[in-house]
C-alpha cells in the first residue's frame, strides 16, 4: 500500500510540472458607478459697456460725467452727473457815433479803457506814404503795439508827431520803411515836415477791445467778456467822450455824440 501511494504521488507531480499553471479567472468586477459630470462652469460674463454720457449743456462738444455719489461709508448713495461748467459769458457792444462836423463820424475809434490786451490780439499795423498821404488815415493798434511807416512815393518823406512823449522817425525814402512801438496809450496826429499839407493819425488803445466805425459811424465791437467798462470814443479833431457799460446778459447797444 505504501509503494502505491508513492506510484500515485509520483504520477500526479508529472502531470503537474508537464502543464502550465492555469491563471484563476476571477470574476468581472461590478462596472464602477459612472461618476456625475461635475456642472460646467458658467462662461465669464464680459463686463457691461458704459453707457454712452449725455451732451454738455453748454454745447461745448465735451460730455457729462456720470459719477455716484457713494456718500459715507455704509451709506448707498444717489446717482449724480457732474456737467463742465459753461465758458464765460461774451457778448457785442455796437452803436452809433454822431460827429460835428459830420465828416469825422467815419474815422472814429471806440475802445474799452480797463479791459485786458489779450495775447492773440494783433500788435502792429502799416501806415504808407503814398499820393503825398497818410494811409489810412487813422491807424489803430494796441498798447505796445507797433507801427510801420513805409514810404512808397518817389521822393522822401519824414513822420512826426507832437503829442503826448513825442517821437520823429526821420527821413524815410523811397521804397523805405521805419518802425516806432507805441509803449502808452493815446492819440498821436502824424504830420511831415517837408509836406505841411500831410495828416494822420495812430490811436493806441489800453486794451485790445476797440473798433472803427464805417462811413456812416457804426461800429461793432465783439466778443466782449461779461464785466462793466468804461468804453470812449474818439474822432479827429472832436473831443473825447466816455460811458460806463455792463456786459451781463447778452449784447448791448451804446451810441455816441462828438463836438469839438
Amino acid at each position: 500500500m505504501k509503494n502505491y501511494c508513492l506510484a500515485i504521488a509520483a504520477l500526479v507531480l508529472v502531470a503537474c510540472e508537464g502543464e502550465p499553471p492555469k491563471t484563476p479567472v476571477l470574476p468581472p468586477l461590478p462596472a464602477a458607478a459612472a461618476e456625475p459630470a461635475s456642472a460646467a462652469t458658467p462662461a465669464e460674463e464680459p463686463a457691461a459697456a458704459p453707457a454712452a454720457l449725455p451732451p454738455c449743456a453748454c454745447n461745448c462738444n465735451c460730455a457729462g460725467v456720470a459719477a455716484t455719489d457713494a456718500g459715507p461709508p455704509g451709506e448707498g448713495g444717489a446717482p449724480v452727473t457732474a456737467v463742465a461748467a459753461a465758458a464765460p459769458a461774451r457778448a457785442s457792444i455796437s452803436g452809433t457815433i454822431t460827429t460835428m462836423p459830420k465828416l469825422s463820424a467815419g474815422h472814429a475809434v471806440i475802445y474799452l479803457e480797463d479791459a485786458p490786451i489779450e495775447p492773440t490780439a494783433k500788435m502792429s499795423a502799416t501806415v504808407t506814404n503814398r499820393m503825398m498821404n497818410f494811409e489810412p488815415l487813422v491807424s489803430v493798434v494796441p498798447k505796445g503795439g507797433k507801427i510801420i511807416f513805409r514810404n512808397e512815393d518817389p521822393f522822401p518823406h519824414n513822420v512826426f508827431s507832437s503829442d503826448n512823449e513825442r517821437f520823429n522817425m526821420g527821413m524815410i525814402p523811397q521804397h523805405g520803411a521805419a518802425a516806432r512801438v507805441f509803449k502808452s496809450a493815446g492819440a498821436y496826429t502824424l504830420l511831415c515836415n517837408i509836406h505841411p499839407g500831410m495828416i494822420g493819425y495812430v490811436v493806441s488803445t489800453p486794451s485790445s477791445y476797440f473798433a472803427k466805425t464805417d462811413a456812416q459811424g457804426h461800429f461793432v465791437i465783439k466778443d466782449v467778456p461779461a464785466g462793466t467798462y468804461k468804453v470812449t470814443a474818439w474822432a479827429p479833431r472832436e473831443q473825447t467822450a466816455t460811458q460806463s457799460v455792463t456786459i451781463a446778459n447778452g449784447d448791448v447797444t451804446l451810441d455816441f455824440q462828438l463836438h469839438r
